[in-house]
């Protein structure tokens, strides 16, 4: 079995950044100072992992913001995205993470994965501080970053749900939810999304939580973990560090806990992590980012734990 990891440096929306370097930053892990660089353990990432060439794709201007911000480009992501996913990914064998990129590339993971696999089999956690299930019908802004997780669904623009051929995600469970738009929640319901806020985590005990959202896709073979930055709490962030900061959101050790919760069932075939913009090395997200790929291959429990 290999790990692979796929960068997607792209953050095609009204709010992206530059991403191009942060996925090297977040693989290239360094100590403090060169003297610390002798003792620094190896980096897991690189030694334990088949690391990709980013995934390439074409700007286009933004000739029609009534449908979605950057359609074309967005597109161009999702076709690269979804043919790299089947031609360099064996679903059986491998487990995968893709670095982001703003979190609608979520719409090309999920339609590689859809060309692979019966999506029946997989069960997808949703972490954000947004639920993304806007359609160009409910989205205020217009902007693709708020409809990934609803075309997964199989709800939305038909230039990326025909990339499914009729192959969605059936089950979602969203964490750490604390920005929905008043029409959103209409898409929730109908698909039946179970959606744990902030609130709940507050109310329950994310450990609760969790044991929930594992119990709710028990019957899945496989989990697919999609993760945004932004389900932190804003205090965590610089300006520019993530697009769209919100408070009252999740603490670093919460998202460590969850990876390593949830890979913990055995059953995690495909982690993302997105949304960290183009930021300096050494910085705490760039650390953190990399602890959270790595508990998502189930290496390095000795940094986080006792193993």
């Amino acid at each position: 079995m290999a790990n692979i990891i796929l960068p997607v440096p792209s953050s095609q929306s009204v709010y992206g950044l530059n991403e191009a370097q942060t996925y090297k930053r977040i693989l290239n892990v360094q100590a403090a100072n060169d003297t610390m660089s002798s003792l620094f353990p190896s980096n897991l990432l690189t030694t334990n992992c088949k690391i990709l060439s980013p995934v390439s794709f074409e700007s286009h201007p933004d000739s029609e913001p009534f449908k979605g911000s950057l359609l074309a480009s967005n597109i161009s992501v999702m076709q690269n995205l979804k043919a790299r996913i089947e031609r360099d990914f064996n679903f059986q064998n491998d487990k995968l993470c893709i670095i982001g990129g703003d979190h609608s590339i979520s719409i090309g993971t999920g339609a590689g994965l859809s060309g692979l696999s019966d999506m029946s089999k997989i069960g997808m956690i949703y972490i954000d501080a947004h639920s993304d299930f806007n359609t160009p019908q409910t989205s205020l802004s217009k902007c693709i970053t708020g409809y990934p997780c609803a075309v997964n669904s199989g709800l939305g623009l038909t230039e990326f749900t025909d990339l499914f051929n009729g192959n969605f995600i059936e089950k979602v469970v969203q964490i750490g939810i604390r920005d929905v738009d008043e029409l959103e929640i209409n898409n929730l319901k109908e698909k039946n999304v179970k959606v744990y806020s902030a609130l709940d985590i507050e109310e329950f005990g994310l450990n609760q939580v969790l044991k929930n959202a594992l119990d709710y896709l028990k019957n899945y073979d496989y989990i697919w973990l999609s993760m945004d930055i932004d389900s932190l709490d804003s205090v965590y962030f610089q300006k520019g560090e993530t697009d769209v900061p919100v408070s009252g959101g999740l603490t670093p050790r919460e998202l460590l806990y969850i990876v390593n919760t949830v890979e913990k069932t055995k059953k995690l075939k495909v982690y993302e992590l997105t949304q960290l913009n183009d930021v300096g090395y050494n910085t705490p997200l760039v650390s953190l980012s990399s602890r959270l790929i790595e508990l998502s291959f189930g290496l390095g429990l000795y940094r986080y734990g006792l193993n």
